[in-house]
């Protein structure tokens, strides 16, 4: 079973239960837990690209933001930094990449959003957006992690952003 199986699985597994006790709790009570069990069903099976659009996560908007963030060269100043960026958190591998230009791979990856909803819908705008208010704070980040000698790693630097942002 690959990991995406398994997440997918666990995902399936927590949803059922949040759903069986919103029914659990429904008996019991005056409280009416049945729309917080239709919403949990629509998440668990929503229909194509619903669910980013229930987000407020138009496609144009992922379109608008991405230039800005992979042509800053504060947090991508080289071609190496672009492309684990893309493969890490984009999902978007760039083949021969140390062959192409940084506009080359800024188009690639444009284009790749736009024509793959699947990509699409695995990215997130808050998360674009968190990074580019955040640039700093990732960059200071990276410097501490080369400092101990360790790799940088985008979704330990995502998630220290993102819960510092929960905290403020």
């Amino acid at each position: 079973m690959t990991e995406t199986q398994k997440k997918k699985k666990d995902f399936e597994r927590t949803m059922n239960f949040l759903e069986d006790l919103c029914w659990f709790l429904d008996s019991g009570k005056k409280n009416d837990y049945k729309e917080i069990a239709k919403l949990l069903e629509n998440i668990k099976h929503p229909a194509p690209n619903t669910l980013a659009l229930q987000l407020g996560q138009e496609p144009d908007e992922l379109i608008g933001i991405l230039p800005r963030l992979l042509t800053d060269k504060t947090l991508f100043n080289t071609n190496g930094t672009l492309a684990e960026f893309s493969s890490d958190v984009l999902g978007i591998q760039i083949l021969n990449w140390h062959k192409r230009s940084r506009n080359e791979m800024i188009g690639v990856i444009i284009c790749q959003v736009q024509e793959d909803d699947n990509v699409r819908d695995g990215i997130s705008s808050y998360l674009l957006s968190n990074i580019l208010k955040n640039k700093d704070k990732i960059n200071k980040y990276r410097k501490e992690t080369e400092k101990s000698s360790n790799k940088f790693l985008w979704n330990d630097a995502i998630q220290r952003i993102i819960g510092d942002n929960l905290y403020e």
